[in-house]
């Protein structure tokens, strides 16, 4: 039979690179595949060999015996590799959760740390919820980053008792001490950086022989006051301390001390304040007036509270004639502006912050409000939705912070709001 030329191509893998290694046998330079060719029939006989040592050394049964061990490892992995997880959920729900509670009884108040940033300290009663948990309930003082809404440190101080009458009360004087009083007998100093209370009930008056029987009730005094603590002894005796002068004034001592704010004198350090006028019976159709005053310096003592109000004196129209010898000088802030229901928030000698009523309606929306304290400009007006009593405010490094009952916001330089802070 004559031959006819073909391509000769490795039948197992059909690459025609060979190599002869002996008339008509070859191996394939890809799978090492040997082959021979039958020159009668033209057919291509192989044989196949593989140079992986893991194939060459048992044959088809350990080929199929470490296939079926592939297979049975890839099972055993698919199983446990869920269970892994299982145990690893299992384990977080083991992990301790803090319990569930409500502030029962609290107030909060902010002030700025060493880097200008607003902090809220929340002082008062936690109840927890669930019998397991009711040791936990109590006195605590907590304090949270408000721009960031994180709990910086929360500390138990003291226990409760739901039945009784609650109170706590916050308060931070000029100089910058943080005071708390809880229920009218415990006081405490707040160290703002460390955040932390310190109990001062004692070591607070340890100069004053007069209160070393204790303290029987304790209260922070009217602003109209001073910066004091109103206090009642053990004995009964009724004084006002003031931390700032450390010294104690008796009732009948500070109503003497009041006629000292209307002697002039020479050199007398003054203090410039702002206030609202009431309104006048005398001159009802007197507008509110947003007024800037300045009288003697207390410097930590007893004040003397301006009441700002226009009346009419043998025929003469006169502001407030009884602390007309208390004023050094006052002037109009915000001539012509309208007001309704106004109050300050916060002054200083650049800002003046309060919040009044957008109109004259009962429950009207409070609009907060910041204005220059050199000329009188509007710096900016917050409009707050609903009506709020806003009860004061401090300066931060990017704008300002007013509190309300339950809630605090933060306002930027431009007006627009930052954050609002409510506990949780």
């Amino acid at each position: 039979m004559a031959k006819q030329i073909k391509a000769i191509k490795c039948p197992h893998c059909g690459s025609i690179g060979k190599t002869e290694i002996k008339a008509d046998h070859f191996i394939c330079s890809s799978c090492n595949t040997e082959y021979f060719l039958d020159n009668d029939d033209i057919n291509i006989n192989h044989n196949i060999n593989y140079n992986t040592p893991l194939f060459n050394t048992g044959g088809g049964k350990k080929i199929g015996l470490i296939i079926g061990s592939v297979v049975a490892a890839f099972f055993v992995v698919a199983l446990i590799v869920p269970l892994l997880f299982v145990g690893k959920k299992s384990k977080n729900v083991n992990e301790y959760v803090r319990p569930e509670f409500n502030w029962y009884s609290q107030e909060q108040l902010a002030y700025t740390d060493k880097n200008g940033q607003p902090i809220v300290v929340v002082f008062g009663a936690r109840r927890y919820s669930g019998n397991d948990n009711e040791n936990e309930t109590g006195t605590y003082i907590s304090f949270y980053d408000l721009i960031s809404d994180k709990e910086l440190k929360t500390q138990k101080i003291g226990t409760f008792n739901i039945s009784n009458s609650n109170d706590f009360k916050l308060k931070q004087f000029s100089n910058g001490d943080l005071y708390a009083i809880a229920n009218k007998t415990t006081i405490y100093k707040i160290d703002k950086e460390n955040y932390s209370p310190i109990d001062v009930t004692q070591s607070l008056f340890k100069n004053h022989t007069a209160l070393a029987s204790g303290i029987a009730n304790a209260e922070f005094a009217y602003d109209s006051n001073g910066e004091a603590f109103n206090l009642m002894t053990n004995e009964g005796i009724n004084v006002f301390f003031f931390p700032l002068i450390d010294k104690i004034y008796t009732k009948d001592e500070m109503s003497a001390s009041q006629p000292a704010f209307e002697k002039k004198e020479i050199n007398e350090k003054l203090k410039t304040q702002y206030r609202f006028s009431l309104h006048s019976d005398d001159y009802p159709e007197e507008k509110i007036q947003l007024f800037k005053y300045t009288m003697k310096d207390n410097e930590g003592g007893p004040d003397y509270y301006v009441h700002l109000s226009w009346m009419n004196y043998r025929g003469k129209k006169i502001l407030n004639y009884f602390l007309w010898d208390v004023l050094r000088s006052y002037t109009d802030l915000t001539p012509g502006r309208v007001y309704f229901d106004p109050k300050i928030l916060f002054s200083d000698n650049e800002y003046v912050v309060i919040a009044t009523d957008k109109t004259p309606a009962d429950k009207s929306p409070t609009n907060i409000q910041c204005i220059d304290a050199k000329n009188g400009k509007l710096i900016f007006s917050y409009p707050v939705p609903t009506h709020e009593n806003f009860h004061d405010g401090i300066r931060y490094k990017d704008g300002f912070v007013v509190r309300a009952g339950n809630f605090l916001l933060t306002i930027g330089m431009d007006g627009k709001l930052i954050k609002e802070f409510k506990l949780r």
